[in-house]
């Protein structure tokens, strides 16, 4: 009975780990639009649905919002703005999820189990994300987004050695004890006051992300629900 056990609790832990697997979620300059891509950064983008991309916000260098542009295409979201945005932040919701024996699943648990799959928890996916174009008022201030990265000191600027201070939130509060991964794979913890302090080799495009998890609200069919943050800017 043990050894049936043993594949379902090693995979379970791989799953529960660390986030390094998701996909990741950032804004990119095209040709006079902005797209909203997912997939993995400087390596692919991948087709979704735009209805999932619930909200886009874009502000100019001293703070102010700027007006956007939204266009639906069949498997991604682009935009314009007026002027050319400092930051741009977006939230996602991507439904219902499914972790198997079979691996994850774009499913719900009902769906997965009619499919005759044996399904080890069930989830909510939810992604926020920040994209620094240029440094501004707001490049150092929290956004007010339910999940997010926040650097402390002018990221854009950061040297090998000086490492750059970043607090963690949700919901406003820092989280502490919490990880924080960067692209290159290296994980960092939050202290008690939800700060993580990281260097930066190299200069280029740089990714951070972290994942946070929470118990259902009142949906019995999920066992938690899953929220993730990207923090995405160039070390010049």
């Amino acid at each position: 009975m043990l050894a049936k056990k043993i594949p379902i609790l090693i995979l379970a832990a791989l799953l529960f780990a660390a986030p390094a697997f998701a996909h990741h979620l950032w804004v990119e300059n095209s040709d006079g639009y902005y797209e909203v891509n997912r997939g993995i950064i400087s390596e692919r983008t991948d087709a979704y649905d735009p209805t999932c991309v619930k909200e886009i916000k874009a502000y100019t260098e001293d703070g102010a919002e700027s007006r956007i542009e939204r266009i639906n295409k069949n498997s991604r979201v682009v935009f314009k703005t007026k002027a050319s945005p400092a930051l741009v932040s977006v939230a996602s919701k991507w439904g219902a999820r499914v972790n198997t024996t079979r691996g994850k699943k774009q499913m719900s648990r009902k769906e997965a189990e009619n499919a005759g799959l044996t399904v080890i928890s069930a989830f909510s996916s939810t992604q926020f994300s920040k994209t620094l174009f240029k440094p501004s008022s707001l490049s150092q201030k929290p956004l007010g987004i339910k999940f997010e990265i926040v650097p402390l000191n002018p990221v854009m600027a950061a040297t090998p050695a000086r490492p750059v201070a970043f607090m963690l939130l949700f919901e406003g509060k820092p989280l502490d004890n919490a990880a924080i991964y960067t692209h290159d794979e290296r994980e960092i913890k939050t202290d008690e006051n939800g700060v993580a302090r990281i260097a930066f080799a190299e200069k280029g495009v740089q990714l951070l992300y972290a994942g946070h998890q929470t118990p259902p609200e009142t949906n019995t069919e999920l066992d938690y629900l899953k929220f993730m943050t990207f923090l995405i800017f160039e070390v010049k």
